[in-house]
């Protein structure tokens, strides 16, 4: 009797578990993916998968502009297995990795796919990085993309493009991100989204960073899951590619493409700066949402499955990077690749086209016949060749005391480590900008391109002065932030722009006698009359002129165009 007790008791239990497990299916999933649903849903799907499986957690990991809470769901077996960090909506238009991912991550608790992964390894998903964007919904944000209904807006609430926030780190949003990379430190980041561009058969992209050759031979790896996850959507009857399928000349579909390596600006290309494999994950626009989100979701199918063959060995990996990494010192390290002249031969999936003469507006237009498929043969660009090597200093950065407070926080954030300098004189080299020139805004930021190059030089180093030393495992990156050859530096991005504002003065009638004292010394007279025979618009220019004595005059203030970052030799304690 006890016995049929006990097993009424069970089922009993079974059947009000049952009955109490939350609904985790989305809006999409309802509509057969004619619609998405708002970002309310995904914050109740993450705290609902953490009331259905014991092997889930939802957490709050930050706080939008506009309030709305960021979430992010781990869904992890074991406590020592690494972990992947799937990342979706940072482009909120772009949103079938969200709802991909909620699909796939209950399959994946309840068996229905890549069975015995969660062995291996963990996931922790982000459903949506740009949850501001994702309720500026309408209809129209992405005409050039065929569903769901509504969606939302590429940017954050403040207009940024939080896909180019991963170095300067202006956005909630991305800081919150990062703080959960410094604290889980996965092995792998994979961000996904959906395409612009021409119309044509592939339906997704997938590309790995890093890409280019590096000491560790983290490049190989990522080149390795490339090839399997490739090879596995293809077998699940898709049409993959691993290059970003955007035109050379975007007017001529033949001019083939190029397949490089971005800046850390970029999701995928920043994790492979700090040692860790990069996977961007590209959905093509034209097919349906349907489409696209079952491409998305056997791509995260295919990195799982590999992930129980491979998970350990990418944990190794990144740990030997880590050790390489802190290792450069006084090295010479390509920090930055150009796409070469050289190609190979593509055949790509294309479909028939006309270029056809506007008559609105007299230019030309492309339209394509998307029932007539042609295999185009084209050119595809992926020679790599070095844009910037850097000589790692033998001990690191310092940045002066009057600029440190601008860069601290984001150096905790990206889980770089430093210490304070004090305030002593030091051998140096320092960055004088011989010329500078300030872009158009971008990204909430006026840029700025600069010429100049590293000297030595005896200094004093002000009050507040930081030291970040180049042994650390993430010493790329530090050397992406303070090298001023590179396009991500932090003087680039303006965050120095002040040094690059002249704040004093001499009147010029003071400078007039100053200078005919100065020339009483024939050196100072020999310089300027071969200035002057050298540079014709220095000889006739009076401001120019003025300027000229200006600069050699002790008043001059010698900080002016000093980026206020130095290398050094040694470690500063």
């Amino acid at each position: 009797m006890r016995g049929v007790f006990a097993t009424l008791t069970i089922l009993a239990t079974a059947c009000m578990s049952a009955r109490s497990r939350p609904v985790l299916t989305t809006t999409a999933e309802q509509t057969a993916y004619a619609r998405t649903g708002r970002y309310d849903e995904a914050v109740r799907l993450c705290r609902d998968f953490a009331r259905a499986y014991d092997d889930a957690h939802c957490d709050e990991i930050g706080t939008t502009l506009q309030g709305r809470p960021l979430v992010a769901l781990t869904v992890r077996r074991r406590a020592d297995v690494p972990l992947i960090l799937v990342q979706a909506g940072i482009h909120a238009g772009e949103i079938e990795g969200k709802d991909a991912g909620f699909a796939f991550l209950r399959d994946l608790l309840d068996g229905k796919v890549a069975p015995g992964a969660l062995d291996h390894v963990g996931v922790v998903f982000v459903p949506v990085l740009n949850p501001d964007g994702h309720e500026r919904f309408a209809k129209n944000h992405r005409p050039n993309q065929r569903g769901p209904e509504e969606m939302g807006f590429r940017t954050n609430a403040t207009r940024l493009n939080l896909n180019r926030d991963y170095v300067k780190m202006d956005s909630a949003e991305i800081a919150a991100l990062l703080a959960l990379i410094t604290r889980v430190d996965p092995v792998m980041l994979v961000d996904l989204h959906a395409t612009d561009g021409a119309k044509f058969e592939h339906d997704i992209a997938v590309m790995t960073a890093p890409l280019a050759p590096r000491e560790d031979e983290l490049e190989e790896t990522a080149s390795a899951l490339s090839e399997a996850v490739v090879a596995r959507l293809t077998a699940l009857g898709h049409l993959p590619l691993d290059f970003y399928p955007s035109f050379v000349d975007e007017e001529r579909p033949h001019s083939g493409f190029r397949r490089g390596e971005p800046p850390p600006r970029f999701s995928s290309s920043y994790i492979a700066t700090r040692n860790r494999i990069g996977v961007l994950v590209e959905t093509h626009s034209w097919r349906t949402y349907a489409e696209r989100a079952r491409s998305t979701y056997h791509t995260l199918q295919a990195i799982l499955e590999e992930a129980t063959r491979s998970a350990t060995r990418w944990a190794e990996l990144t740990r030997t990077a880590d050790r390489a990494a802190a290792g450069l010192a006084g090295r010479e390290v390509t920090l930055a690749w150009d796409v070469g002249t050289e190609s190979r031969e593509l055949a790509f999936r294309g479909y028939a086209y006309e270029r056809r003469l506007s008559e609105l507006t007299g230019g030309t237009w492309l339209v394509y016949d998307e029932t007539r498929p042609e295999i185009w043969t084209v050119p595809l660009y992926d020679q790599l060749v070095p844009g910037a090597t850097i000589t790692a200093p033998s001990g690191g950065y310092v940045v002066d005391g009057g600029y440190a407070h601008l860069v601290r926080d984001l150096l905790d954030r990206h889980g770089i480590r430093y210490t304070p300098a004090g305030e002593h004189e030091v051998d140096v080299e320092v960055f004088r900008a011989t010329k500078r020139e300030f872009l158009p805004p971008f990204e909430g930021r006026t840029r700025v391109e600069l010429e100049g190059a590293w000297a030595p030089e005896r200094r004093r180093l002000d009050v507040g002065a930081i030291f970040v030393p180049i042994k650390q495992p993430n010493a790329r990156l530090v050397m992406h932030l303070f090298e001023p050859s590179l396009p991500d530096a932090l003087v680039r991005w303006g965050v120095f722009n002040p040094v690059f504002e002249r704040k004093e003065y001499i009147e010029p009638y003071v400078l007039e006698q100053a200078a005919r004292e100065m020339l009483e010394d024939p050196a100072v007279r020999a310089e300027y009359e071969a200035a002057l025979a050298d540079d014709p618009a220095l000889a006739e220019s009076t401001e120019r002129k003025l300027d000229w004595f200006y600069r050699r005059h002790p008043a001059w203030d010698e900080r002016l165009d000093l980026v206020p970052v130095y290398r050094v030799a040694r470690e500063l304690r």
